[in-house]
């Protein structure tokens, strides 16, 4: 019964939340207020007496972005981990979701690259995946592969797939992390059926609708000619992964992709599991809030840990 309640206050406030934070509607409105938000995000070096940061450069063809390096002060870890954070590849939320990755910090033995990416409100979203690859190339230079691990949320976790995809599709021939975590990540419908998958979940999920699916995947296109895979994510190429821990939420509308995910990597012979908790939202494993959340959140944790 009080897991019942705890989980109908989480809907009630995710539901609040995205209506501070996130724009629906159609493509120019949703585009608008996205560009409006990510026009008042700076980049800050934090300052914390526990916490050692570092600001790394990425490079790519297109710009230099920031990658931040964080550890706890005096610790000389022997793994890494690659947090990507959310914000659907438009929103900037770089900044606000640094907490997430603080409170992580706390529970791990190792250090952590938080990338500051740049939303597709910029440039088509290939430039985001390119800038994200970069900065786990800059991890592999303190790391071995075999100690890293990705982490990504909502579209963080969507990214950490794509990368997957990326060193496979570009030729890279990169090791890739021995652990990829995705709390929840996207997918665009690549035709009819799996359109209808994702309308089955009309007025379910309080933070992303079906509508802000579609949406997304045009403004991440931003007016180019994408491979599909960097637009149909789940239908991506997963080869020469290490080991791949999905995570849903039943009331998110994000799990409609959850069959075309295992489908691919079922396809490329992955080492794979795919969890859809009962009656939690999307990315409801972020934080440890409740007995669900804990749980995932947990589980993962001791598998980064075990790096």
């Amino acid at each position: 019964m009080k897991e019942k309640l705890s989980n109908k206050i989480i809907m009630r406030l995710l539901r609040l939340l995205s209506f501070f934070s996130f724009q629906d509607g159609d493509l120019e409105k949703v585009l608008a207020h996205a560009k409006a938000h990510n026009e008042k995000q700076k980049f800050k070096l934090p300052r914390n007496r526990k916490i050692e940061f570092k600001d790394l450069k990425v490079y790519t063809e297109s710009g230099t972005y920031h990658c931040l390096r964080m550890k706890k002060r005096g610790q000389k870890p022997e793994r890494a981990i690659l947090f990507i954070c959310g914000g659907g590849g438009v929103y900037d939320y770089c900044q606000s979701q640094l907490f997430l990755a603080k409170k992580l910090l706390n529970r791990v033995d190792c250090e952590i690259y938080y990338p500051f990416y740049p939303p597709a409100t910029k440039q088509p979203i290939n430039e985001t995946y390119r800038m994200i690859f970069e900065s786990y190339k800059l991890m592999l230079k303190d790391y071995g592969h075999k100690k890293t691990g990705v982490l990504g949320l909502s579209f963080g976790a969507t990214a950490a797939m794509t990368m997957i995809s990326w060193n496979n599709y570009y030729g890279e021939k990169l090791p890739m992390p021995a652990l990829t975590v995705g709390l929840s990540p996207g997918h665009v419908p690549a035709n009819s059926t799996e359109r209808k998958l994702l309308e089955a979940y009309k007025n379910i999920d309080p933070v992303i609708s079906i509508n802000m699916v579609e949406t997304y995947g045009r403004i991440h296109k931003g007016g180019a000619s994408l491979e599909d895979w960097l637009v149909h994510t789940a239908h991506g190429d997963f080869r020469n992964s290490g080991k791949v821990l999905l995570y849903f939420g039943e009331k998110e509308s994000l799990a409609f992709a959850a069959p075309i995910y295992k489908q691919s990597l079922e396809k490329a012979g992955a080492d794979y599991r795919i969890h859809i908790e009962p009656n939690m939202p999307h990315c409801y494993g972020a934080v440890r809030i409740n007995k669900a959340c804990r749980r995932t959140y947990d589980e993962y944790v001791t598998c980064i840990n075990e790096l």
